[in-house]
C-alpha cells in the first residue's frame, strides 16, 4: 500500500462542503414564524382570500384544507415539506383551527402536499397567491420583516 495524501485532501474538501451544505440547510429551514397563536388569524385571512376569489368560505374541503396546511407548514416548519417532522405543537394547532378531530387527518393531508404543488398548476398557483397575500398581511401588521 502506498501513501496517498490526495485522500486526506479529498476528506478535508468533503468536510468543508458538508459544513457549507449544513449551514445552507439550516438557513433554508429557518421558519418565517414561530408564534403559533397567529395561526387562527392566518386562517381568517386565508378564508377571506378564498371568499374574495369566489370560492365558498368553507376551508373544510380537502383541497382548501391542504392549501392552508401547506402555507402554515411553509411559514412555521418548512423542513417538514422536505420530509422532516412537523414543528412541535403545530399539528395540534392546525387540528384546532381546522376543526379536525383526529390529528392523523392532518398528517394524512400532509402526505402529498409537495406532490400536489409540483404536479398541479392550479394548486401551485393558488398556494403561491394565497401565501404571498398572507405574507403581505403579516408584513403590514409588522409580524414579519
Amino acid at each position: 500500500m502506498e501513501l496517498d495524501f490526495d485522500k486526506i485532501i479529498r476528506i478535508r474538501k468533503i468536510r468543508s462542503v458538508k459544513s457549507d451544505l449544513s449551514k445552507e440547510e439550516n438557513a433554508l429551514a429557518r421558519p418565517v414564524l414561530s408564534d403559533k397563536k397567529l395561526i387562527p388569524e392566518i386562517h381568517k385571512v386565508f378564508t377571506s382570500l378564498i371568499v374574495e376569489r369566489g370560492c365558498k368560505p368553507a376551508t373544510n374541503t380537502v383541497i382548501q384544507r391542504k392549501k392552508f396546511i401547506f402555507i402554515v407548514l411553509y411559514l412555521y416548519s418548512p423542513s417538514s415539506l422536505a420530509g422532516d417532522k412537523m414543528a412541535p405543537g403545530l399539528r395540534d394547532e392546525l387540528s384546532n383551527v381546522l376543526g379536525v378531530q383526529a390529528k392523523s387527518t392532518i398528517s394524512n393531508n400532509c402526505a402529498n402536499l409537495v406532490f400536489l404543488y409540483q404536479n398541479y398548476t392550479s394548486f401551485r398557483k393558488d398556494v403561491e397567491y394565497l401565501c404571498n397575500k398572507i405574507i403581505s398581511w403579516l408584513k403590514s401588521h409588522e409580524l414579519v420583516e
